[in-house]
């Protein structure tokens, strides 16, 4: 019987592989020789049988009749006796002859799964996604499925596998193998290569493989672990990015987004997909976009460093913060982590440190000139007390004396005012009426005001005016911001071109009140040229003016610390229109103002 028959072709490693078959020429071929097997041991049975029985009954004839009796011979004649024992013995080769065919097929058939197996194997180890290397105790690579080191793995095969390791590994491998070949446990560690930018992580598995129990080679697998790896670092980042206290975010080397945590969200009011479509350079302001590109090129060149830089949010307020950024590889590539921090109270509390400075030092300034200002006013002032005294009777002489002791009262008020400069409200502070006071106050102006050609209009629409004040204090201040106003509209620049028009259009000034809560808010709006931006941050520090003459820059530092001294607030703006505008905020008697609300309630 012949075998059934199979091509070959050649695989990418120079062994055969089976082409497929067809399911049916598959299935027929092995029906066909079970069928065989089974009737060639059949036959030889059934021989065996036959022979059993043959020789139980010549046994039994033969002890009967001595000897002398022959079945077969009897049966056939002597004549075709001879013919019957070449039959028999031809029929034996026959039979025999088939069943060893069949032994014979069988074992080609065992020899064929055998190599179609290890043709299967040798494909699947030849197509693996990871290299497998079998190496000897010393570490000799003895099969190899692919190239290794740009090598190809005919010539790989007898070098060292240390060779393509790097050099701080080969203890660590050297150590594994010989462990391998001791206790025949496996074991594994990890390699990593490339460049910082680049890099490239392994898994290397080794294990035994034993013949009769005995390791004759160890088994090592390397599995590329990179995207693994870059996915743990992804982790990484995530969980640092959830759980910081402050702004972090990651920015591309063009200073694009790429990760931010929810921190970064809350400061800007921007949503994750909106911020990730956007730059370091959209949230900050125009002006400051050169600013950002070389603070990241100094991080480019220090690989760390620290700035600060006003974060724009979503509504267009400006989030001052302080950024401490650092290069790092995010995902096999170069990126700019940042760390934003807010600042807005730290820089509130260095300005007040800094206004303390100030006040600090004008304290000492102001005490020096007082010293140098009160002794000669001491002297002045017992000169003149000896003059009244003298001249009692010289009435006119009097007159002129009041007029000179009231001059020295107004210098010793200015001495005062500029040593309470930080401590303002000496004086006993009463229920007031501070409606009554700002009449009394424009009053006290009208002149100055048609002077100047500046009306004053008057708005007092709080229903409830009644404030525990110094009438003194709060007056001075009214003053001050009316002198202030008439100041800014007479020295506008177009202030003589209106005056020229046929039509005269002098300055205004408003005052308005109204109630606010349990407060009263008084505003003084101007239509003169307005405060420039930058000096609205500072109009209230000491001895800061724009006043070009006379002018000290103390007034509304003054005005300031007598409205906080009653626990007021006071403050600064711009009209839209054009103009200024000052705000004061002070509390109201609590008992009048619930008094108020009862009768409304009331009502």
């Amino acid at each position: 019987m012949n075998a059934s028959r199979k091509k070959f072709t050649k695989s990418p490693l120079g062994t055969i592989n089976p082409l497929k078959l067809g399911k049916k020429a598959e299935f027929e071929t092995k029906a066909n020789t079970a069928v065989i097997g089974r009737y060639s041991d059949s036959m030889v049975l059934a021989v065996i049988f036959v022979a059993i029985i043959y020789w139980v009954l010549d046994s039994i004839l033969n002890i009967f009749f001595s000897n002398r009796f022959n079945l077969i011979a009897e049966l056939v004649g002597p004549d075709l006796y001879d013919v019957y024992l070449r039959v028999i013995v031809l029929c034996l080769f026959i039979l025999f002859g088939s069943h060893a065919q069949s032994i014979i097929n069988k074992l080609k058939a065992a020899k064929q799964k055998l190599n179609e197996s290890e043709v299967l194997w040798r494909t699947l180890i030849a197509t693996a996604p990871d290299m497998i290397i079998a190496v000897d105790q010393k570490g000799i690579i003895r099969f190899i499925n692919q190239r290794i080191s740009k090598l190809p793995r005919e010539k790989a095969i007898g070098k060292s596998m240390y060779r393509f390791l790097p050099m701080q590994y080969h203890d660590l491998a050297r150590d594994c193998i010989e462990s391998v070949f001791k206790t025949g446990e496996p074991e594994r560690f990890e390699v990593r290569t490339g460049s910082d930018r680049k890099p490239k992580w392994y898994t290397i598995r080794i294990g035994a493989l034993r013949l009769d129990r005995k390791v004759i080679a160890a088994t090592i697998i390397s599995s590329n672990t990179t995207e693994f790896k870059q996915a743990e670092e992804l982790i990484r980042y995530k969980e640092l990015f959830d759980n910081a206290n402050e702004a972090v975010f990651l920015l591309s080397s063009e200073g694009k987004f790429i990760e931010t945590n929810d921190r970064m969200l809350e400061t800007t009011g921007c949503t994750r997909a909106e911020i990730l479509k956007l730059g370091i350079t959209d949230i900050v302001e125009t002006n400051q976009i050169p600013y950002v590109k070389s603070m990241l090129r100094e991080v480019r060149a220090e690989k760390e460093y620290r700035f600060e830089l006003g974060i724009k949010t979503i509504n267009g307020r400006i989030v001052p913060n302080e950024i401490n950024c650092r290069t790092v590889l995010y995902l096999g590539r170069p990126c700019f982590l940042c760390v934003a921090r807010d600042i807005t109270e730290t820089k509130l509390l260095h300005d007040q440190l800094l206004k303390s400075e100030g006040l600090a030092a004008t304290g000492q300034l102001a005490a020096s000139i007082a010293h140098e200002i009160n002794s000669p006013l001491q002297g002045i002032t017992a000169l003149l007390s000896g003059i009244r005294l003298k001249y009692k009777h010289d009435r006119e002489l009097l007159g002129e004396l009041e007029l000179i002791n009231n001059a020295f009262i107004s210098i010793r008020d200015t001495v005062r005012n500029l040593i309470d400069l930080n401590r303002p409200g000496k004086e006993k502070k009463q229920p007031m009426n501070i409606h009554q006071v700002i009449k009394n106050t424009v009053a006290l102006t009208r002149s100055h005001l048609k002077k100047s050609m500046v009306s004053i209009k008057l708005s007092l629409a709080a229903q409830t005016s009644t404030i525990n004040a110094s009438p003194q204090q709060i007056g001075q201040v009214i003053m001050n911001l009316i002198n202030n106003a008439v100041e800014s509209i007479t020295n506008a620049p177009d202030i003589q071109e209106k005056l020229n028009q046929s039509t005269p259009i002098g300055g205004e000034i408003s005052i308005d009140t109204y109630n606010r809560k349990e407060n009263i808010i008084i505003t003084f709006k101007d239509n003169g040229p307005g405060i420039s931006e930058s000096d609205l941050v500072k109009i209230f520090d000491p001895f800061f003016t724009r006043k070009k003459t006379m002018g000290v820059g103390i007034g509304l530092s003054i005005c300031h610390g007598i409205i906080e001294d009653h626990k007021g607030v006071m403050y600064a703006n711009n009209v839209p229109q054009g103009g200024a505008v000052f705000t004061i905020r002070l509390p109201l008697i609590k008992s009048e103002f619930a008094e108020d609300e009862e009768l409304a309630l009331d009502d």
